[in-house]
């Protein structure tokens, strides 16, 4: 976690669009006056084009000046304070619009005394008296409410909500942004400009999308500054697009792509140079050297450039009270991590005193909150590591916890880790699991799975803490829920939901197909498959809840006297296991194991999909394996069964890629002493349990006549599940759309080794993720992305190379054959994880399909694989081990024979 809070900074100076005047204001006059009048609106119009030094020049001679039309005088003022504003000089604009405000309320123009009062509450707010600047807002909320002037009125109500934002007033910034709302419309059907409501809706919508930041809901954040930036570009406002800009980078750098904010942030600060708002520019020149200071970590020469921006950012608008407190406080923060301590602490005095504050405020203060927090970073460097915890928990005190919930995770999180570093494992956990908590539930909420896998990684800290905490605290519970976060997650709520994806994906599939039947010259495929995985990554996340997994989701799911083990590795350390072991009427228990040297070279092989890697002899890795996977209580408990019991695999990023009925615990094979069925996580597991059950009879089957064994295949499945109709590969497609009236699919094909790294290249011999693929023909791949617009139904059997082989990557969904399958109806899938013996596996195959008349998919593998080591105990893992059940192993009954009389709609025997 990074040790910065997310203090928002960088106010606007902003105005409104020309209006006409109202009536009674205007004053008698003629000659001389109306050449003021000519002067003054010359002076507004440039104004209005941001062209400050034409402006300037015109008001200079006009301020002067005698001017005894108190209506033009009043505009007078109330134009050259702007300039004085936009110029920085906030001393000048203040002391010209009280006079504007005094002179209008004299004369009764109450129009220009909601405009004086609007235009002074926002240069109260530039010099940091946010509360005086609150009550100057809302006498011109009032003003233009009883003149019937809803424009103003939504002008106010907009600018009290930055200030609510400054105040850590959450909940007033949105009721003044819903009032602003509300006068807009009003505006809008009394017969407003289109230009004028434009721009206080862009306006609005910018400071909706700063509370849906702050709160992080990301999504909103975007589509609200989209919005506002179409507004503000449709009105020609540059300055309110480099406003919706850099907001955008900030939503960006908050989800981890900071490409993207860098770029944003860039075209921003060139569109305010360009308008020569050095405000905006000093935000964006902070924002930027905050980017430099979080990537210091890796790159400590960054340091230096932080730290230039942030001086850059002092020497464009210092004046101002929130940038200078900002970007004082991370100049702090790049002088402790460049050693200077005593700077540091220099630096964090001069921020506080900004505030202005004398002890501690009556309620929340975000910019003192971050004050607490750096100061914790800097005792815990100094080797007080006390007195670090204290500033830690006085910066989560100053916080809203429920509106600033990313400050509230990285509070948690440093205070966790102090207890955790003094050995306060109970002390420590709660602040572990609370940040982990605000962190995933914020990051389910991303509807794009780029931004969730790049939130996941920007907090990959939070979840690794918690992790270890409820480790060493015995604490299975939160392990198991701490295991399960970003693990298959949209693709079970999609399962659980009963959803059918839409046919846009249908049409994308479409386009693959027609590219990879007529080659693919272009080197589009590559590119095509990532679209169509994020795509329906992108479907999947719309199923989304806000649950969790729990220990009895899984328990209830598990069949009589099951068991269940989760086993994964974090991220950030690949050499060490967690695992998680369930079993009905016990509390869940939690340990970790190290894998030893021969087991990573072991995993790594399989993982990278080595040539022959299932054929090697390999007993003693496979005993080592067992030892670090397999707790030594489930080990005793399988050991002691009467009959093998189920055993629910969660096989996270750690098993998907290896035969784990290969895996020995205690001299025996996993096979034999257990029941397996493996899941790429158990929310997908729970998700399947809890699918209908649909009724099918029957067998579709497409059975390639050229593998060896296919033709025992056959008559196998004709004695044991009869009537099998079967389909050539060119009408398999057409076949799979309807296929749910079956009660299971069988495709007996060669399949293609994956790539090692998902997504990296698409070619006949190499595939992963949607382009996983099983061989119809030469010329015809049957991809898992061909499965996503299939009808299927229970049961998909494939014993091919491969096919079992899923990736469990954290915060992304595990494309292949068999998840592609689980979406489009299947329950379970039997598959293989590597290469695939062709006489063996035909051997197996035989055996499975007799038991499967009469036991569970799971109880029959176990019997099929049992019955061929009692004939060959010595054979390598891919003769006999390689196929496996993904999925509910253990529905019964698992496939219904038809009826023999039943008219066969195609036939190929």
């Amino acid at each position: 976690m990074t040790g910065c809070s997310t203090v928002r900074g960088g106010s606007r100076w902003r105005r409104a669009l020309p209006r006409p005047t109202a009536r009674g204001d205007r004053e008698c006059h003629c000659g001389m006056g109306a050449d003021l009048e000519a002067r003054v609106a010359r002076a507004s119009a440039a104004v209005d084009r941001h062209d400050l030094a034409e402006a300037e020049a015109l008001l200079t001679g006009l301020v002067a000046e005698d001017v005894p039309d108190s209506r033009l005088r009043c505009r007078v003022l109330i134009e050259w304070s702007w300039v004085r504003g936009a110029r920085g000089d906030y001393p000048a604009a203040r002391s010209g619009l009280t006079d504007a405000v005094a002179l209008a309320e004299r004369a009764g123009h109450r129009s220009l005394e909601c405009e004086a009062l609007r235009e002074l509450g926002i240069v109260l707010r530039y010099q940091g008296e946010f509360r005086l600047a609150d009550d100057v807002l809302a006498r011109a909320v009032r003003t233009a409410s009883e003149i019937g002037d809803f424009l103003e009125a939504g002008q106010a109500q907009f600018g009290r909500a930055t200030i609510a934002h400054h105040l850590d007033q959450f909940a007033k910034a949105r009721e003044c942004l819903v009032a602003a709302r509300r006068a807009a419309a009003a505006y809008q059907e009394g017969g407003g400009t289109v230009e004028q409501a434009e721009l206080l809706l862009a306006n609005i919508c910018r400071e909706e999308a700063v509370s849906a930041r702050i709160a992080r809901d990301f999504d909103a954040a975007r589509a609200l500054l989209e919005q506002a930036r179409e507004r503000y570009a449709g009105i020609g406002r540059r300055v309110g697009v480099a406003n919706a800009l850099r907001e955008l980078g900030a939503v960006l750098d908050q989800v981890g792509d900071e490409e993207g904010a860098r770029r944003r942030y860039g075209e921003a600060f060139a569109g305010y140079l360009r308008a020569g708002r050095r405000l905006g520019a000093a935000a964006v020149a902070r924002r930027l050297g905050f980017l430099d200071l979080v990537a210091g970590s890796l790159r400590p020469e960054l340091y230096a450039r932080a730290e230039t921006r942030l001086r850059q950012a002092l020497r464009l608008a210092g004046g101002e009270p929130t940038n200078r407190a900002v970007a004082t406080r991370l100049l702090g923060q790049v002088a402790r991590l460049r050693g200077r301590l005593a700077e540091a602490e220099a630096l964090l005095a001069q921020t506080e005193a900004v505030f202005g504050l004398d002890g501690a405020p009556d309620g929340p203060h975000r910019g003192l909150s971050a004050v607490e927090l750096e100061r914790g970073f800097l005792a815990r460097d100094s080797g007080r590591p006390e007195r670090a915890l204290e500033h830690f928990t006085r910066a989560l005190a100053l916080l809203d916890q429920d509106a600033d919930r990313g400050a509230a995770s990285i509070a948690h999180h440093q205070i966790a880790r102090q207890h955790v570093e003094a050995g306060r494992i109970g002390e420590a956990l709660p602040h572990a699991v609370a940040s982990f908590t605000l962190d995933e539930d914020d990051g389910r909420r991303l509807g794009d799975p780029d931004d969730r896998r790049s939130f996941y990684l920007g907090n990959n800290a939070t979840y690794a803490l918690a992790m270890r905490c409820a480790v060493r605290a015995g604490d299975g519970r939160t392990a198991l829920v701490v295991a399960t976060a970003a693990r298959s997650e949209a693709l079970a709520a999609f399962v659980r939901a009963g959803a059918r994806l839409s046919p846009g994906l249908s049409d994308l599939v479409a386009r693959i197909a027609l590219i990879t039947a007529e080659a693919d010259p272009d080197g589009l495929l590559p590119g095509l498959y990532r679209e169509l995985e994020h795509a329906t990554s992108t479907e999947l996340r719309q199923a989304l809840s806000s649950s969790g997994t729990g220990v009895e989701d899984v328990l209830s799911s598990l069949p009589p006297g099951g068991h269940a083990l989760l086993l994964d590795v974090m991220e950030d350390d690949g050499g060490t296991c967690t695992r998680v072991w369930l079993r009905a009427g016990q509390p869940p228990l939690v340990d970790e194991a190290a894998l030893p040297g021969p087991v990573l070279e072991a995993l790594s092989r399989y993982a990278d999909a080595v040539a022959d890697v299932g054929w090697d002899p390999q007993n003693d890795d496979l005993a080592l394996l067992g030892e670090a996977v397999i707790p030594a209580g489930l080990a005793a408990e399988l050991a002691a069964a009467a009959t093998p019991p189920p055993l629910v695999v969660s096989t996270g990023g750690l098993l998907g890629p290896v035969p784990v009925a290969a895996v020995r615990v205690g001299g025996r094979f996993l096979a034999e002493l257990a029941q397996l069925s493996l899941v790429p996580s158990f929310p997908l597991w729970i998700a399947l349990r809890s699918r209908p059950r649909r009724p099918g009879t029957g067998v579709l089957a497409f059975l390639d006549p050229g593998l060896p064994g296919a033709a025992k295949e056959r008559r196998a499945l004709d004695q044991a599940l009869a009537p099998v109709t079967s389909v050539p590969g060119d009408r398999l497609r057409a076949a799979l759309a309807a296929a749910d009236r079956f009660s299971a699919v069988v495709v007996s094909a060669h399949g293609s080794p994956p790539a090692v790294r998902p997504g990296t290249h698409i070619d006949g011999a190499a595939r992963a993720g949607l382009a996983q693929a099983l061989s119809l023909a030469p010329d015809d791949q049957l991809t898992a992305a061909d499965l996503l617009t299939a009808s299927l139904p229970e049961a998909f059997i494939t014993a091919s190379c491969w096919t079992g082989r899923v990736v469990q990557v954290v915060a992304t969904e595990p494309f292949g054959l068999p998840t592609a399958a689980l979406l489009a109806g299947a329950r379970w899938v039997l598959a293989g994880s590597v290469d695939v013996g062709g006489a063996p596996a035909a051997r197996i195959m035989a055996s499975f399909y007799g038991y499967l008349r009469d036991l569970s998919p799971a109880a029959a593998l176990h019997r099929a694989q049992v019955d061929y080591l009692a004939w060959q105990p010595a054979a390598p893992p891919s003769a006999w081990a390689s196929l496996c059940i993904i999925g509910d192993g253990y529905s019964t009954p698992a496939v219904r024979p038809g009826d023999p009389e039943e008219e066969l709609w195609t036939s190929s025997r």
